[in-house]
């Protein structure tokens, strides 16, 4: 019995074909100048994206945030003196409008994790100060989605994960360096 059908890939077959494979050969038979070792890389890193997304969305989901949440709790944890920096500072690292910016603020505030704190350096400014809540719940979700990531590339040996890391890098640098290219995260 083949491992494939026209509607469906069946991982517990036994070669070291994957449902990229399968894609390739049959797109190619139609399409013959998509390059197959190209679109096996584009397809592949396409597919772990969205293992290691979904992995991340059932992280964010055990933690009660969302992706915005996260990644405002995360810069203050981790590019911030004191876990606090100024509303301003944090639209422009978020690249978020005022307006984004202080519902997602209210939000965390509402829910503990972030408090505002004034300004010592500015009687009219107010610092955005992570609580230890939020910090508990910050670390949680970065240790959480470590070993999600961790556990999805064990297929690999320590070599072949730096190797693939190297690889992936030099690929990486060489798009951003193309003029017009805008940079990712």
């Amino acid at each position: 019995m083949s491992r494939y059908s026209i509607w469906s890939y069946d991982p517990a077959m036994n070669d070291d074909s994957d449902s990229v494979d399968f894609c390739i050969t049959d797109i190619g038979s139609r399409y013959p100048e998509i390059h197959p070792e190209v679109e096996g890389v584009v397809d592949r890193v396409a597919a772990i994206g969205k293992h290691v997304t979904r992995a991340f969305e059932a992280t964010l989901a055990a933690q009660g945030l969302n992706y915005g949440e996260y990644k405002l709790l995360l810069r203050l944890a981790t590019r911030s003196k004191n876990r606090q920096m100024s509303a301003g500072d944090l639209s422009r690292a978020l690249m978020l409008s005022s307006g984004a910016t202080t519902n997602r603020l209210d939000r965390l505030e509402n829910a503990g994790l972030v408090r505002r704190v004034p300004d010592p350096r500015d009687r009219r400014g107010v610092l955005v100060e992570l609580t230890p809540v939020g910090e508990k719940q910050i670390d949680s979700a970065v240790t959480q989605q470590a070993a999600k990531e961790i556990d999805l590339l064990s297929g690999l040996a320590p070599g072949e994960l730096t190797t693939l890391n190297q690889l992936l890098r030099t690929l990486l640098s060489t798009i951003e360096a193309r003029p017009g290219t805008p940079l990712l995260g």
